[in-house]
């Protein structure tokens, strides 16, 4: 009988599962990770794609656990959201890393997924506007599942849950272009931290935010420009009532710090408020901070003196409908400023400023500026004005009166030492009335009178590239119109002299109403890409590999020009030269009209390309997106290579132009498209027509030219002068289209039709009557020896004619042409179905017989080569033997290295003997390759005769 197994200790016992258990736990801490990453990483990117019309895409991510145990850290790097339909391939969004704290048990339970907190790095945002009102933001999917209150209890949750306990925004670059209100922001360096508990239902809030520069433009007005704005607020969460209520904040505008009191509360659609705001400050150099101008590294150390009173409340009920009661007071009294180092001060500044609305309608909101004195270096300026009724008809009471020496504001601030400005601004301006009377046209009942006068102004800045020379502009105000009397400029090399009216500056100012006006304009020069180099882009940076451009006029491009939705100019132009990109127009006349996002040219005349050019037409931007065209040109006698050289266009539609020397003139009809950001045209879909002519043009080297002369051993036709063409032509369905038409090409009578692809496929038909004499005697004798078998056996007595007609048919692509020849049109002829095949079979038999030669003489010489070369070899393997054996039979080591020496002296003759024999053979078959040539040479010549 077997003794029994001894029982294990239970202490044992324990210690073993527990270590199982153990290695299981960090087996399950390190697999986690990899179980889970993928499930997280492939919801996050299918709920995203899913819910918003824009394209996601991540970058590399990572999944871990032990640095946040008991949850997981998930981090994803180079997010990007690109937009789609109107914002395609607009870069919405890119985050250089999201990282997120995910409570482990919420992954494990299968959701909804706690997040904890989240950090967002790095984010480079650009939100657009469209004039059309789209936004680039409005990318959510529409729930069409909550259609009724039924319907929306079915709505499946999200398997996401916020919880967070802190928020991190790192160094954020956001731009805001609305093109349809005329706003631009960009926040540059944008640093903000949220803490709290948002699983509470009432807990402290903390908010830290710092953004480094801060840019805000209305309407071209800068309001704020690269001001460094800071926020540090502590705000009381009372999450079930939804009130907020401010406590301990700070808010600050570069050196201007505002104080906030009270709260806002959303139950429901409606926000209540009651939030007062105080300057913290009462010094003037506070609020001087916040001038673009003024606001420097040397700020520090400007000395200041003043008094200054901030304040303001906003108070009730915020909704789609209703505002709540808000006011605004500034006061400034007995102010001035002085930089040091400058030898001027700005004095006597008074400043009292009211706005107030104080039943939240916006038309009931007065603003009353009872005072605004400045004196600039000794140079006052005086301002008072009142508005009420804002929106339904504004009542304005102002007066602006004042002078300014231009020289003397470098006196009183600093400028950088490349800029330069100078010259006399004098204003005298009174205004009192509503615009409804001007609406009216109750000119008795509105009162505007006055000038603005500029002589003589001058700056000149490293930011700018060229020089600005005002020399006069004097506005006359009037009750009816604001006059413009006379204008004249230099803008770098342009000039601009320019006289009219504006018939609504008010309405535009006031009401945003379209400004209309017209203008009768002379320049003698307009140099366009000077002008345009000004123009500064704003980029999406900070996207590996990526750049976004914001500009006033695109989403993603910086070349579409965007035509102003707010005027509506009639301008009679006169322009002794424009140059644009690479175009010089001279002598530019017309009318022009700038309407509606769109300008219309009517008979706008130039000179270029060493001929003359009438355009009408028009050119509109209401989708800027999609720019649209309309022309109908007239051409007369444009050079060929300057117009192709110098148009896109052209080199699609008439790729021949890059081969072609002459004169043309054409017209084309009913050009309609639209542009891509290039500003280039959808030429596919292009219906247009037109006619274009030559007395005279010569094509060489262009490649089915080339190929039709190959094809038919004529020389002539390689490099052809075409005379007396007259073409109609259509652009249908990304072609141009010709109809037939007869001319001369090298002197042959030619029929042509066909088309060309703006994908450059070509294919044409030519019917030509080529003279017989074209095609050289071998040829010709051998067409006449087959006609005559052809006349044997039909019984026939026909002859070759002076003329043999021929049809060339061409097709694949202008750069690489197929060509085929064929004479079955030729019904006179009874060989017409072999006279192409005589043709080319005699010309192809003299070149094959010249070709013999040299192939012969070759095949000789490589014979010969192949003889010597055995010989030398044989030669030096013999006589190196025979030195060898003299080293053998050497019977002592002295006897040896006699032996050696010798043996060495006679296979160096052996060498030289052998390289003899191969030079004696290339020689002779160099001479024999020459003689060869010669009559190969001789032979082919014959061909040609």
């Amino acid at each position: 009988m077997s003794n029994p197994k001894p029982k294990k200790s239970l202490i044992r016992r324990i210690l073993k599962w527990s270590g199982i258990s153990l290695l299981l736990i960090i087996v399950l801490l390190v697999a986690a990770p990899f179980l889970f990453k993928d499930k997280i990483v492939a919801i996050v990117k299918e709920q995203a794609n899913n819910n918003l019309n824009a394209t996601v895409n991540f970058g590399e991510f990572d999944l871990s656990i032990f640095s946040s145990f008991p949850n997981f850290k998930f981090k994803i790097n180079n997010i990007s959201v690109v937009g789609i339909n109107d914002f395609a391939g607009d870069t919405l969004a890119f985050i250089n890393q999201l990282s997120a704290n995910i409570n482990l048990k919420s992954v494990i339970s299968g959701g909804p997924y706690g997040i904890n907190s989240l950090v967002i790095d790095k984010p480079r945002i650009f939100v657009t506007v469209l004039p059309n009102g789209k936004a680039s933001w409005d990318i959510a999917k529409a729930d069409t599942a909550a259609k009724t209150p039924t319907d929306t209890s079915k709505s499946a949750p999200t398997k996401f849950a916020i919880k967070l306990k802190e928020f991190k925004i790192n160094q954020a670059y956001i731009v805001y272009d609305d093109k349809k209100g005329g706003m631009y922001g960009k926040l540059d360096n944008l640093n903000y931290e949220l803490k709290g508990d948002f699983t509470q239902d009432n807990f402290l809030l903390n908010n830290v935010l710092d953004i480094a520069q801060t840019t805000f433009k209305m309407s071209g007005i800068n309001y704020l420009n690269q001001t460094h704005i800071k926020l540090k607020a502590d705000v009381d969460m009372d999450m079930p009532n939804m009130k907020f209520t401010f406590k301990e904040n700070e808010f600050s505008l570069n050196d201007l710090s505002l104080g906030f009191d009270g709260f806002v509360q959303m139950p429901d659609t409606n926000i209540k408020m009651d939030i007062t705001f105080k300057a913290k400050q009462t010094e003037f150099k506070s609020i001087l901070s916040l001038i673009p101008s003024v606001y420097s590294k040397s700020f520090a150390d400007v000395k200041t003196s003043g008094k200054l009173a901030l304040d303001g409340f906003a108070k009730g009920t915020y909704n789609a409908s209703q505002l709540p009661a808000f006011g605004v007071n500034l006061s400034i009294n007995d102010a001035m400023f002085k930089y040091p180092i400058l030898p001027k001060s700005v004095n006597n500044i008074n400043v009292d400023v009211h706005v107030n609305n104080p039943i939240g309608v916006l038309d009931a909101t007065t603003i009353d500026v009872n005072k605004f004195h400045v004196e600039l270096a000794g140079n006052p300026i005086d301002l008072t004005a009142h508005v009420k009724t804002p929106i339904s008809d504004a009542g304005l009471i102002a007066e602006l009166k004042g002078m300014i020496d231009l020289s003397s504001v470098k006196e009183f601030i600093p400028l950088e030492k490349t800029d330069d400005l100078s010259g006399i601004i004098k204003t005298d301006i009174s205004i009192a009335g509503h615009l409804s009377a001007l609406e009216k046209k109750d000119f008795d009942k509105f009162k505007a009178t006055g000038f603005l006068e500029i002589d003589k102004v001058n700056y000149k800045s490293a930011t700018l590239p060229y020089q600005v020379q005002l020399n006069t502009m004097v506005l006359n105000f009037t009750t009816q119109y604001v006059e413009l009397k006379t204008f004249d400029a230099k803008l770098g090399k342009s000039d601009i002299n320019a006289s009219g009216k504006i018939d609504n500056l008010l309405q535009y100012i006031f009401k945003a109403d379209l400004i209309k006006g017209s203008f009768a304009i002379n320049s003698n020069l307009m140099d366009l890409n000077e002008l345009m180099s000004s123009t500064t882009s704003g980029t999406l940076s900070g996207v590996e590999g990526k750049t976004t451009t914001a500009t006033p006029t695109s989403t993603a491009s910086t070349a579409v020009a965007a035509v102003p939705a707010n005027i509506d100019f009639n301008l009679d132009a006169k322009i002794g030269k424009v140059i644009y990109t690479n175009l010089v127009l001279e002598n530019m006349v017309g009318n022009i009209v700038v309407r509606n996002q769109k300008v219309d040219m009517t008979n706008l005349k130039m000179n270029t390309m060493q001929g003359a050019l009438t355009i009408n037409g028009f050119y509109e931007t209401s989708n800027i997106k999609k720019p649209t065209i309309g022309l109908n040109l007239n051409v007369d006698n444009f050079d060929i290579q300057e117009t192709f050289k110098s148009f896109n266009t052209v080199q699609k539609i008439a790729p021949v132009g890059q081969y072609a020397k002459g004169k043309f003139s054409a017209s084309l009809q009913n050009f309609n498209t639209s542009l891509n950001d290039k500003m280039e045209p959808d030429l596919n879909a292009v219906k247009a027509n037109g006619v274009f002519k030559t007395a005279n043009v010569n094509v060489g080297g262009f490649p089915p030219f080339v190929k039709l002369g190959e094809a038919l051993k004529i020389e002539q036709l390689k490099n052809v002068e075409v005379t007396n063409l007259t073409v109609n032509y259509q652009i249908i369905d990304g072609r141009v289209v010709m109809a037939p038409f007869d001319t001369k090409i090298s002197n042959v009578p030619t029929n042509i039709s066909g088309s060309t692809g703006f994908d450059q496929t070509i294919d044409y038909k030519w019917k030509m009557q080529i003279p017989k004499a074209m095609f050289g005697s071998a040829a010709t004798s051998a067409l006449t020896g087959l006609l005559a078998q052809a006349n044997s056996a039909a019984g026939t007595n026909l002859t070759v004619g002076d003329k043999i007609n021929v049809t060339a048919l061409f097709g694949g692509t202008t750069t690489k042409p197929v060509i085929k020849t064929s004479l079955k049109d030729d019904a006179k002829s009874a060989v017409a179905t072999v006279t192409t095949q005589v043709v080319n079979n005699a010309i192809d038999k003299a070149n094959a017989e010249a070709q013999k030669i040299l192939d012969d003489a070759k095949a000789q010489c490589e014979k010969q080569k192949a003889e010597a070369q055995a010989n030398a070899d044989k030669t030096k393997q013999d006589e190196y033997a025979q030195a060898d054996a003299l080293i053998e039979q050497a019977s002592n080591p002295i006897a040896k290295i006699a032996a050696k020496k010798a043996a060495e002296v006679a296979k160096k003759k052996v060498d030289e003997k052998v390289q003899k024999i191969i030079n004696d053979a290339d020689a002779k078959c160099i001479k024999s390759l020459e003689e060869a040539k010669l009559k190969a040479d001789a032979k082919a010549a014959e061909n040609k005769k």
